[in-house]
């Protein structure tokens, strides 16, 4: 895991915070964020209260063991309904819903 990563994800979240919208970001991250003593978990996490950012997944998702999967929110989206399914291979399969409101049109 280079410094690069980071930086560009840094990068994507100050595009992102640019707008009032919900984000969720979900993906391997390959960060074994389940080892609080990890020194990509430790950045990461980091990174993410930086910015405004929650982790939702607290289950090993990899079948070494550990918590490569991840599933990313801002502040404003609500994750629920969170599962941490069957492998479909070395990873497991990760379900949720999100809270999401409609935004209001211009007109109303």
């Amino acid at each position: 895991m280079s410094l690069l990563f980071f930086y560009e994800l840094a990068v994507a979240f100050e595009q992102l915070s640019a707008y009032n919208c919900p984000v969720v970001i979900c993906g391997d991250f390959n960060i074994h964020v389940d080892q609080r003593d990890d020194q990509h978990a430790i950045k990461l996490d980091q990174l993410l209260k930086s910015f405004g950012y929650v982790q939702h997944v607290n289950e090993l998702t990899h079948d070494a063991g550990h918590t490569f999967d991840l599933v990313i929110t801002n502040g404003d989206t609500c994750i629920v309904d969170l599962v941490v399914s069957d492998r479909i291979s070395d990873h497991s399969l990760i379900f949720f819903r999100t809270c999401v409101k409609k935004p209001p049109t211009d007109s109303q």
